[in-house]
C-alpha cells in the first residue's frame, strides 16, 4: 500500500525520461509531495522557488507559454489558496500547467484545517478550462499521468496523503470524465473518489447481510461526463455522494447538478465535511467526521432504507 503522492513521484520521474518538456516547480515541499526523485535524476528541470505558492504558479505559465509541461507541486490547501494567480496566469492564458496538490482531505491529521486540502475541487470548478483528477490508487495514478503528459490543457492533480490499496489492475486505462464503475450493483449507486474509495469498498460486506447492493463508482476527473453521469441515475434508484471535501463546491455539487437536468432524476444525497475540520489523527478525523468504514456503512444504509420508506 502506498500514497498516491508516493505513486505520482515515481510515474513522475518515468515520465521525466518518456518526456522532455516535463519539468518541475517546487515549492520548498519537494520531500511531501515526492518530487525529490524528479530533481535527482533531472537537476536541470527542477526550478525551486520556495515558499512562494504564487510565485511558483508564475513561473509555470511562463515555462507552459515556452512549450514546456511543468509540474507545480504543493500542499493543496496552499497551492488552491493562490487562486486569483492561477486564475490570471493559468485560466485566463489558458497555460498548460499541472498543479499538484497533496494532501487532500482530512488525512493530513493533525497540522489541523491551516493545512487540510479541504475546499481545494470547489475552488478549481470554478474555472471553465481546468481539467481536475484525482485518482484512488497507483495504477491510476500512472494512467492520469500518462494522460496528462498526452495534452496541453490546465489541470489539477489532486493526491493523497495516506496509503491506498490498490484497485485496479496494472495497465488500467483511464478515460477521462467518465464514471468508473468499480462494482456493479442495484438500486443505488455511491459516487466518490480518492481516499474514501477504500472506505465504500470496505462498507459492502456490511451491506450485504441487509439486503443492499450498492453501485460503487470512481468520478475521478471533473468536469464529468454529463450523459454518462444521466444513464447512472437513470439505472439506480437513488444516487449518494461521499466525499472528503466540504459539502459545498465539491463532487456532490457536479453529480446533483447534472442528474438535476434529467427528465426525471433519481433520488440523491450526499455526505462530506460540514466545518473547516479539526486537529487530531487521521484515524479520529475520519470517525469524527463519519467518513470512516463504519460510518460509510450507516450512510449507505440509511439512505437505501429512505427509499424503501418512500417507495422508490
Amino acid at each position: 500500500m502506498k500514497a498516491t503522492r508516493d505513486w505520482f513521484g515515481a510515474a513522475l520521474t518515468e515520465l521525466g525520461d518518456a518526456r522532455d518538456n516535463v519539468v518541475v516547480v517546487n515549492c520548498d515541499l519537494g520531500s511531501a509531495t515526492k518530487t525529490l526523485a524528479f530533481r535527482d535524476h533531472f537537476p536541470d528541470r527542477f526550478f525551486e522557488c520556495g515558499i512562494a505558492e504564487a510565485n511558483a504558479i508564475g513561473v509555470a505559465s511562463g515555462l507552459a507559454q515556452e512549450g514546456f509541461r511543468p509540474f507545480v507541486a504543493s500542499f493543496g490547501h496552499f497551492l488552491t489558496g493562490k487562486y486569483l494567480e492561477i486564475f490570471q496566469s493559468v485560466g485566463l492564458n489558458d497555460a498548460g500547467v499541472v498543479l499538484v496538490g497533496t494532501h487532500a482531505g482530512l488525512a493530513i491529521g493533525k497540522d489541523g484545517p491551516t493545512q487540510m486540502g479541504l475546499r481545494d475541487i470547489a475552488v478549481m470548478r470554478t474555472l471553465p478550462n481546468l481539467e481536475i483528477l484525482h485518482p484512488a490508487d497507483g495504477a491510476e495514478t500512472r494512467a492520469m499521468l500518462e494522460y496528462i503528459a498526452g495534452h496541453r490543457r490546465p489541470t489539477y492533480l489532486r493526491l493523497c496523503r495516506q496509503p491506498q490499496r490498490e484497485f485496479h489492475e496494472p495497465g488500467h486505462r483511464f478515460v477521462f470524465g467518465q464514471p468508473d464503475v468499480l462494482r456493479s450493483g442495484e438500486d443505488i449507486a455511491v459516487v466518490t473518489m480518492g481516499g474514501v474509495v477504500e472506505a465504500v469498498l470496505d462498507s459492502l460486506e456490511g451491506l450485504a447481510g441487509h439486503g443492499i447492493h450498492p453501485t460503487v463508482v470512481n468520478l475521478s476527473s471533473l468536469p464529468a461526463d454529463r450523459d454518462a453521469v444521466r444513464a447512472l441515475g437513470d439505472s439506480h434508484r437513488g444516487v449518494l455522494v461521499i466525499e472528503d471535501h466540504y459539502v459545498t463546491g465539491g463532487l456532490a455539487d457536479e453529480v446533483g447538478r447534472i442528474l438535476l437536468e434529467a427528465d426525471r432524476p433519481p433520488r440523491f444525497s450526499s455526505w462530506g465535511v460540514p466545518d473547516y475540520g479539526q486537529a487530531a489523527s487521521p484515524e479520529d478525523l475520519y470517525a469524527r467526521y463519519r467518513l470512516d468504514t463504519p460510518a460509510v456503512t450507516g450512510h449507505i444504509r440509511a439512505f437505501a432504507d429512505s427509499l424503501a420508506a418512500l417507495g422508490v
